[in-house]
């Protein structure tokens, strides 16, 4: 098998961004509100989408519990009845805004399964690094998804939904590369991978733990190909 189309991996270490910073992808407007049926006009579509960076903005300001309905119509500069007219909830306003980042997701899963078996460790530092580029960008939408599905249980079901799919597109991928291992196995072992790397980001990028870049592309791909390989 070729290397990837869509991962080259390089001789050296993956370049380190000029800077790391949370910030919250802006999504692209899901229709999934009773009354967005009907097509909107472009500045309705303007409207929820200020509602929505408003509340993700507030969201990581303030926490999802303690920010309310009436805190995102306030700093939107719009009614309550207005916010009504997008949104059934806040908690609508989190589904919508992890459309985009879902889907992103499971594109750098099924990329996974490109990669050459012969040559894995390298092509899977090209990897983990264009993962750690998507978290950048969507790092604080997932942290604030984890403490909001804490504190609203309706949001754990479509959170485990979401989490179940990508792991099953992982354990797709990871069977491309050879791990003959039964699928509950696989499905496993990518739930697992998955959690290192997004805690192993949270704690070196967002808590500034005092690794080199250099350091962590040298450990952390051969680490993850022994683990989904033992």
């Amino acid at each position: 098998m070729g290397t990837a189309k869509n991962v080259k991996p390089k001789a050296d270490t993956p370049e380190e961004p000029a800077s790391v910073k949370v910030v919250v992808e802006k999504p692209r407007s899901v229709p999934l509100h009773r009354s967005a049926q009907a097509p909107l006009q472009k500045r309705a579509l303007k409207t929820k989408q200020h509602l929505i960076d408003t509340a993700m903005t507030l969201f990581l300001q303030r926490g999802y519990s303690a920010t309310t309905i009436d805190h995102i119509a306030d700093a939107a500069g719009v009614s309550r009845a207005s916010f009504y007219t997008y949104f059934s909830s806040k908690r609508e306003i989190m589904i919508v805004a992890g459309h985009d980042c879902r889907h992103a997701s499971w594109q750098l899963f099924q990329e996974l399964g490109t990669l050459d078996p012969e040559n894995l460790v390298a092509d899977m530092r090209s990897w983990i690094s264009s993962y750690f580029k998507f978290l950048e960008k969507n790092g604080g939408y997932l942290l604030m998804w984890q403490q909001a599905a804490l504190q609203d249980p309706d949001l754990r079901q479509p959170g485990m939904k979401g989490s179940q799919k990508g792991a099953k597109i992982m354990a797709s991928s990871l069977r491309a590369l050879g791990i003959d291992k039964p699928e509950d196995d696989l499905v496993l072992r990518s739930m697992a991978v998955l959690a290192l790397l997004d805690r192993f980001w949270y704690h070196w990028r967002v808590v500034k733990a005092p690794f080199t870049q250099a350091q962590v592309f040298e450990i952390l791909p051969a680490m993850i190909v022994e683990a989904i390989r033992a």
